[in-house]
């Protein structure tokens, strides 16, 4: 009888051999998981790590913090301020062209921009860093799905644009981009560049302290500028640039004595704050990137050098031809008709002739190295970016014409420090100084890293012939001399006028009605105590002598910082104070003293201010003498009004204004 299997059977071995391959499937391929796990375990545990740590850590570059930058009393130049920066998970942005749109408005980023980023496949894109807290507030207000923020370190400079063209800006990430900031980024910047991130189960980034980089490296830097007096110069030079309609100006401060810079200015300027807003020609600190041929005041360092060398004397006289001097087939002429003219009349009434004949004493090579003995031709040292050496052409290429007219700063280029490097020379008995711009470095430790040091380059001069010049150089501000605007009432001043033809790119000549007006000096002339250098680019508003635009904004900086220093004026300490009852008889009422204008001490750190009126400046300052009171002052003679008024309670550190002037 035949056997026949049942479809039951056939089923039941159909079912077994499908378990058996299902079965066979799953243990290849949980060996083959096995075998790679193994080999991951063995070989790339490094690189599987860095796969895992990936799914709930996120490093992202953050903008480093950076050291502050302070004057010389330690008042904040640039400081750092925490600031929210916003990113997005582009996968979590349910309505990326909305979203767009939105924040478009608040953030100033463009449209289509975000529209790209929110579009993007990666998941942390930046929208905006480094936000206003008004403006963060409004961001977070609209509750975007996929919008986070973090805080990062934001540069700020407090002071606007005061001493901006020096300090330089800061851009993301702590990118220094020009000045101070620049030169001295290694030592204001830390070495963290990005911080670690973690996300939690939704994605979301939070701070993580245990994976954070540490911060290393920020040193603070005290610079040797003094907040009011770069106030004071940069007012007065701003005023003046406006008044001539002038191309643009510099005005520096210096100490003649130790080579540290006090101020620094420059016209135009810009707000690091806000730099992306301004051209490049804003940022340039000119009185030091910019070379102009210094005119009348290279006669100083001329006529100093011949005095020095026994060439002439002051009493050594020239014949100035009348205004005009064949030099070969080429004219030499002075702005004045001068017949015979002494050397101390030659610097005081600033004849061109005069000084040319005082430099062909000597010869081409001589005259060379005189020149490099005063520091031109080199830079300075002063430790800034993009300083130039200005331009002093190797004698050997001179044409006999040449020869004379650098002797009167044509043909030669210098930049303003330099020149004022030179004045301060004569000011403090002879010894050509290296600038000082950081006065020192303190680590984050609070170590001591570097202290300017007083550095003696050359000595151009000894001081018998410094002193002569001083002599010769207060002439200028006397009647007749080409300086007479200069001269203060207060502070005897010892300077130079400048006005030099600016040369035209285009035809290799000079230009027409375009004119560098300068004016350097130092004060009080006996015993000086600061050096002013004043330089106004294009004076379009009919004036262009150094004396007349440049003149003026040197006496006003010279009265307002010595006022600040504290410095004792030159007016008669007899002088007597008038009240407000002898001002409305027209009379002055003598007083012997200033016993009627004390500062009264109310309480600790708090004074009763008296009245001042009529008050000279040594008498302003013999009156606040045991009080911590700032001084803010305007004009020159007595004082005519003050804020706040007598009888107020004024503290410790705030600010009196005073006004001087003419009471009759």
């Amino acid at each position: 009888m035949p056997r026949f299997q049942s479809n039951g059977d056939e089923s039941k071995r159909r079912q077994a051999l499908r378990i058996l391959c299902i079965g066979s499937f799953l243990v290849c391929a949980y060996g083959a998981v096995m075998c790679r796990a193994i080999l991951f375990h063995l070989k790339d545990n490094a690189k599987l790590e860095k796969v895992a740590m990936r799914q709930y850590q996120t490093l992202v570059k953050e903008s480093t913090k950076r050291g502050k930058i302070l004057d010389v009393t330690g008042r904040e130049l640039a400081v750092n301020v925490q600031a929210k920066s916003f990113y997005a998970d582009p996968r979590k942005i349910e309505k990326p062209l909305e979203a767009a749109q939105k924040l478009s408005r608040l953030l100033g980023v463009s449209e289509e921009k975000l529209y790209d980023r929110f579009r993007s496949k990666r998941k942390f894109v930046w929208v905006k860093r480094l936000v206003d807290p008004a403006v963060a507030k409004e961001v977070r207000a609209l509750h975007i799905a996929g919008l986070g923020e973090l805080e990062e370190s934001k540069r700020q400079y407090p002071n606007q644009k005061l001493a901006s063209t020096l300090l330089g800006a800061v851009g993301l990430d702590a990118q220094a981009l020009g000045g101070v900031e620049l030169q001295y980024n290694d030592y204001l910047t830390s070495s963290s560049t990005s911080n670690s991130y973690r996300r939690d189960a939704r994605g979301q980034l939070y701070f993580s302290s245990d994976v954070m980089d540490t911060t290393s490296g920020v040193s603070e830097l005290r610079l040797t500028i003094d907040k009011t007096l770069q106030y004071i110069a940069e007012k007065e030079l701003s005023q003046m640039v406006e008044k001539q309609k002038a191309k643009g100006g510099i005005a520096l401060v210096l100490d003649p004595h130790t080579g540290d810079l006090l101020a620094m200015a420059n016209n135009p300027s810009f707000d690091p704050n806000e730099y992306r807003h301004y051209k490049p020609e804003f940022w340039k600190n000119r009185a030091i990137t910019d070379a102009y041929e210094p005119g009348s005041t290279m006669k100083v360092m001329v006529i100093a050098s011949a005095l020095e060398r026994n060439l002439v004397t002051s009493r050594s006289v020239f014949d100035c031809e009348n205004g005009r001097m064949a030099v070969g087939k080429r004219v030499v002429r002075d702005t004045h008709a001068y017949g015979n003219l002494s050397v101390f009349d030659i610097l005081r009434f600033s004849s061109n002739i005069g000084a040319a004949k005082v430099g062909k004493k000597f010869s081409p090579d001589e005259l060379y190295t005189v020149f490099q003995a005063w520091g031109f031709g080199r830079q300075s040292g002063v430790g800034l970016p993009a300083e130039s050496v200005g331009i002093l052409a190797s004698y050997k290429s001179w044409p006999e014409i040449k020869h004379v007219t650098v002797a009167f700063g044509q043909g030669v280029s210098t930049t303003p420090l330099q020149m004022a490097m030179a004045f301060a020379a004569v000011a403090n008995g002879g010894e050509l100084l290296k600038p000082n711009v950081v006065k020192r470095i303190i680590s984050e430790e609070g170590e001591l890293v570097y202290e300017a040091k007083r550095e003696v380059v050359s000595r151009p001069i000894q001081p018998k012939t410094a002193q002569l010049v001083t002599e010769m150089l207060k002439s200028v501000t006397l009647a007749e001399g080409t300086g007479v605007l200069a001269a203060s009432q207060e502070y005897p001043v010892a300077g130079k006028t400048g006005t030099a033809q600016k040369a035209d790119p285009h035809t290799g000549g000079y230009a027409t009605g375009k004119y560098f007006s300068s004016f350097i000096g130092f004060a009080p002339a006996d015993d000086p105590k600061i050096v002013v250098y004043v330089g106004i680019d294009e004076p379009g508003a009919g004036e262009y002598y150094g004396g007349q635009v440049a003149g003026p904004v040197f006496k006003n900086i010279v009265e307002a910082s010595l006022r600040y220093l504290k410095v004792p004026s030159e007016l008669d300490d007899d002088l007597p104070v008038i009240t407000a009852d002898a001002l409305s008889n027209k009379k002055p009422v003598p007083q012997s003293s200033y016993a009627h204008a004390k500062m009264k001490k109310v309480q600790e750190g708090k004074w009763e201010v008296p009245s001042l009126q009529g008050l000279t400046m040594r008498g302003v300052l013999d009156t606040l003498k045991d009080s911590d009171i700032k001084l803010e002052v305007e004009g020159s003679g007595l004082v005519i009004s003050q804020y706040p008024k007598s009888g107020a309670i004024i503290s410790e550190g705030q600010q009196l204004k005073l006004s001087f002037g003419s009471l009759l």
